[in-house]
Order: structure tokens, then sequence, then C-alpha cells
């Protein structure tokens, strides 16, 4: 379907209302940085351009719409099976709260796009379940370990994980919500460019 919105067009506020706004499959890519589930209040400094600006990553019950959780498990069996793993209620939260929009970024996204998903490994393991209950668990592409450095040595633990999902859609019929359907397709994995240790990456 072609797309009722300009390319480069800028948004702001929650993503969920403007998704749902969008025709379905006219998105090439999608890369998101989503809150990571930390469990701490965050605020810009006093003093620099973003003062005053301030988010919360703490998450319950009450931040969620509980209609999200009903529709989750009247319609996506396998995704509402992932939620309910998760160990604690702020983790079931969070997870509400991504999955909905994830079930919108499949609908929008074409058969032939892709996902990118940055994330640390607060949430990584339970998000990577996330996206193969919704894109199909074959249309996992790759996997991206960003190492941090301080005066050219790298920190103990201080990495994060940029899980790239390129999900090939083609494996879904019309409709889109069918995501029990087999997902057995044939696709060509991506390469991603690297360079060795002794070029500067561990």
């Amino acid at each position: 379907m072609s797309a009722n919105w300009s390319n480069r067009t800028i948004w702001t506020g929650d993503n969920l209302p403007i998704m749902r706004g969008m025709n379905s499959e006219s998105v090439d890519l999608i890369y998101l940085d989503p809150p990571f589930n930390s469990k701490a209040n965050y605020a810009a400094p006093i003093g620099s351009k973003a003062a005053g600006a301030a988010f919360k990553d703490t998450w319950t019950l009450q931040e969620v719409d509980i209609a999200w959780l009903d529709l989750i498990e009247a319609k996506h069996g396998k995704l509402h099976r992932v939620i309910q793993a998760a160990m604690g209620r702020s983790d079931k939260s969070y997870l509400i709260y991504m999955a909905v929009r994830l079930l919108e970024m499949h609908r929008i996204l074409k058969p032939t796009g892709s996902i990118y998903l940055h994330c640390d490994p607060t949430m990584s393991h339970y998000l990577k379940l996330v996206l193969d209950a919704i894109f199909g668990r074959k249309n996992f592409r790759n996997e991206v370990i960003l190492g941090y450095r301080t005066q050219g040595v790298a920190m103990d633990g201080g990495h994060a994980n940029m899980t790239l999902c390129g999900f090939t859609l083609t494996a879904w019929n019309s409709g889109r919500s069918h995501l029990n359907k087999s997902d057995s397709i044939t696709a060509n994995p991506f390469d991603i460019p690297h360079r060795t240790k002794r070029e500067g990456i561990t």
C-alpha cells in the first residue's frame, strides 16, 4: 500500500497513535532505540540545551493500557506466552508497552522491509522472543555487540547489544494477523562489515 505520509517527516510524541494512522506495508526500514526498562529516572543536566527534559524508565501496570494485554491474549497466543514468562510485574508491563508497538511496526513494515532494535542486556533476551513471536523466529538475521572504550581500553562489562532483526515479512499472507502460521521461507542473510582486533575493534 502506498504511504499516506511524506518521507523525512518528523513526529513528536508517542509513536503508537502515529503508527496507527499510517497505511499498512508502507515503511521500508524501522530503527528503534526504546527505553531499556532500567528502573531509573533520567533528566537532562541543568545548563544543557536539553535542560528540563526528563523521562522515567520504570514500569508498572498503571503505565500500560490493560486493553493491550487483552488484545494480545485474544489474538496473539505466542506473544502472550512470552509476556507471561517475564519474571516481574515491571518486566511484564514493559513488554506489554513494547509488544503493542512492535505489532504496529509489523503491520506498517513492507514485505521487503527490515526492523533494527537497539537494546541493552536488561531486556534484550525478552525482546528477541517478542520479535520472534511477531515476525517469526526464522526471520531473525543477526546481532551486533557494541563495545565501548575508555582511553583506548575496553571497559569491563561496558557493552550493549544492538539486536539486528532484519525480518523478511514475505512469510505471511494477506491480513498479517496470522502470527501462528508457519514462517518457513528462504531468505538471503545480509553481511555486516566489521574490522578485526588488529584494526582497533575487540
